[in-house]
């Protein structure tokens, strides 16, 4: 027997459990244990169950794949969609621009799409701002299909981008509200990329699928998870340039 923390095999009796197993401490590292315990996970299982949180896996379905408690596998999940930087690592892209010309070649696509928490009638939008050309989504914001929801997603975009690119959407009120007029153009086929990055989003994100049980009950967790997928797929992407 050796303790599951640092290996170390100098451990002694330390009581029991609440559900009546013996306990161990080991002296090196203070760490309490059961012998038959199954708290203790592998990298090798960690790393697996950070590539099941990049497809479309409900959280119960990785905890029957990897056989560990539902438990451990939510904590782990919130754990791992903490560590989601706030510019979801798009920011190196933007900083390769080198001129003005550049910048105003570039044109950011935006679009919303529909998600719900907890029942279809408490509908969430999920508002993107998306660099097309560099396949990068530069932010996110999840609210209501109104002109607050536009102008938060436009207070993200950074301050030379809203200055200089032009804006690609498609017809909806809101956009006219918060995107200057000269800058903004308007027609369905414009949003193409974005519009299939969409389709990406719901085939790899069970809590956008539109019929699922899978679907969030906390919009704190809904917008984690899926900020968490948007970030390591603007990680992915970015490799392949």
């Amino acid at each position: 027997m050796h303790c599951p923390k640092c290996l170390c095999r100098k451990i002694k009796k330390n009581g029991f459990t609440h559900y009546g197993k013996q306990n161990y401490k080991c002296l090196e590292c203070g760490r309490q244990f059961v012998a038959d315990s199954t708290h203790y996970v592998d990298q090798q299982t960690r790393e697996y169950v950070r590539r099941a949180l990049l497809e479309r896996l409900s959280l119960r379905a990785i905890s029957r794949i990897v056989s560990r408690s539902l438990t451990w596998v939510v904590q782990f999940a919130k754990s791992e969609w903490a560590s989601t930087p706030a510019n979801l690592s798009s920011q190196p892209c933007m900083l390769s621009v080198q001129s003005l010309e550049e910048l105003q070649d570039i044109g950011i696509q935006m679009d919303e799409m529909w998600s719900f928490v907890g029942r279809r009638t408490h509908k969430v939008w999920i508002w993107i701002a998306f660099d097309a050309e560099n396949r990068q989504v530069i932010d996110l914001h999840f609210g209501n299909r109104g002109y607050s929801s536009a102008k938060a997603l436009w207070s993200k975009i950074p301050i030379e981008w809203q200055d200089n690119c032009c804006f690609d959407t498609d017809d909806w009120n809101a956009y006219k509200m918060v995107i200057p007029e000269e800058q903004h153009y308007i027609k369905k086929v414009l949003t193409q990329a974005l519009e299939r990055f969409n389709g990406t989003l719901r085939q790899r994100c069970s809590r956008l699928v539109r019929q699922t049980l899978s679907f969030s009950k906390s919009i704190v967790y809904h917008e984690a998870a899926i900020r968490y997928l948007v970030w390591k797929l603007n990680l992915q992407y970015a490799a392949l340039h």
